[in-house]
């Protein structure tokens, strides 16, 4: 196996088998989920991302019943316990190329479902508490070994130990298991669970995005204001309200806010609900769109298609920028790609040069793009991505850092 290459173990996981009888309905734990598990980062890197400005990061440390969050980024590690606490770095896999190389494992789920990857160092005892999560996730255990009590889905009381931190009460576990390096476990949204590690431990919790009724509204009244879209406005039809009695005015007094004008506004929406091609729309828009939004290096010039090859000649590699987010779907008869929020026509050699963008950790040699540029639709994908800064031509010179020691 190359070093890169992190795939499930099929004769433990089925991937069908799971989709019918687990996928958001019930946890499990799966022994032995990756063969010759292999950390793609060590603490010292983690944290030494954890001391990055451009990294989301915290650390929770409890301390004789006593809860506290720290946020990064930190300037050293020192003066920490040996036990009781956690560092937890969001989207590692958008900082760390072969992070990126653990999330193929979960291709048999669309890409545009995954969040992000967030990895944790915890000490023993360490952890953030019986906590509920609005996504689901998948935990695999790297280095140590962790235990992991997962309840059923019920209501429980929230606990507010820190401002930072929510918790819920105790629950009864319907799992209580110790995972080891390669093991995983799989929580639903929704169902209560706590982990706290036995021996130092890094775990990887890949997240799925599970955007609510509120995020996609706020994503379509964006879209509609932004397109000057869902323009029809309210119309009261105060006939229906007149009083046939009396003076044959409405019934009800004029600071009144009636249920019937409720019933109206609700339809005015629901109407809004009712254009599938602009839900469609939406929802692409906003689904290939980062939460965290990829910083652009926009070139010096417009890369044209007339000299794209020109200038391909010139650098020997093509960088994608951290967090771009990539979907294909198909609108118009014709498939599309969608490149955070930005809309391309593809044609057969487009969609096979797409595949391979979307494929890409880091960076690819730029003399393997020739063959997909045949066509204009090809070059006109890839020149847009180079105009908007998402994909960057340059040379290997990175300069990686060790990060600091935690593990002392």
């Amino acid at each position: 196996m190359n070093e890169t290459d992190y795939v499930l173990n099929q004769h433990i996981f089925d991937a069908v088998r799971f989709l019918k009888e687990n996928w958001q309905q019930k946890p499990v734990v799966i022994r032995g989920a990756f063969l010759d598990f292999h950390d793609p980062i060590s603490p010292e890197e983690l944290a030494g991302l954890a001391m990055d400005s451009g990294v989301d990061s915290r650390l929770v440390i409890q301390k004789d019943d006593q809860w506290n969050v720290v946020h990064g980024p930190f300037e050293h590690f020192n003066d920490l316990p040996e036990q009781h606490w956690s560092l937890l770095v969001q989207a590692v896999n958008e900082h760390v190329p072969i992070a990126q190389d653990l999330l193929r494992a979960f291709r048999f789920l669309p890409d545009w479902r995954i969040d992000d990857l967030m990895v944790s160092y915890s000490t023993p005892h360490g952890g953030v508490g019986p906590h509920v999560d609005q996504y689901d996730v998948f935990i695999i255990q790297g280095l140590g070994r962790r235990r992991w009590q997962v309840g059923a889905k019920q209501t429980l009381k929230t606990v507010l130990p820190h401002r930072d931190l929510k918790q819920t009460e105790a629950f009864e576990p319907i799992i209580d298991a110790m995972l080891e390096p390669g093991d995983m476990i799989y929580i639903p949204a929704g169902f209560p669970h706590a982990g706290a590690s036995e021996l130092p431990s890094l775990n990887y919790s890949v997240g799925f995005r599970a955007p609510s009724q509120a995020e996609l509204l706020s994503a379509l009244a964006d879209y509609a204001l932004d397109k000057e879209k869902l323009q029809k406005r309210f119309e009261d039809r105060l006939e229906d309200t007149l009083n046939p009695e009396g003076n044959g005015l409405p019934e009800f007094d004029p600071w009144h806010f009636a249920p019937l004008h409720t019933a109206g506004f609700k339809q005015l929406l629901l109407e809004a609900l009712q254009d599938d091609t602009l839900l469609h729309d939406v929802l692409a828009e906003f689904l290939s769109k980062n939460p965290r939004p990829p910083l652009p290096e926009w070139p010096e010039r417009p890369v044209l298609e007339a000299s794209l090859e020109y200038q391909l000649a010139q650098y020997p590699l093509l960088f994608k920028a951290i967090g771009v987010r990539m979907i294909t779907t198909e609108k118009d008869g014709m498939i599309h790609a969608v490149v955070q929020g930005q809309w391309y026509p593809l044609d057969e050699d487009a969609e096979d040069l797409f595949g391979v963008l979307c494929d890409m950790s880091d960076c690819i040699d730029t003399h393997t793009l020739s063959e997909y540029l045949e066509s204009a639709a090809a070059r006109h994908l890839l020149c847009g991505l180079l105009n908007e800064g998402l994909f960057v031509l340059g040379t290997d010179d990175d300069d990686d850092s060790p990060g600091e020691d935690i593990t002392q």
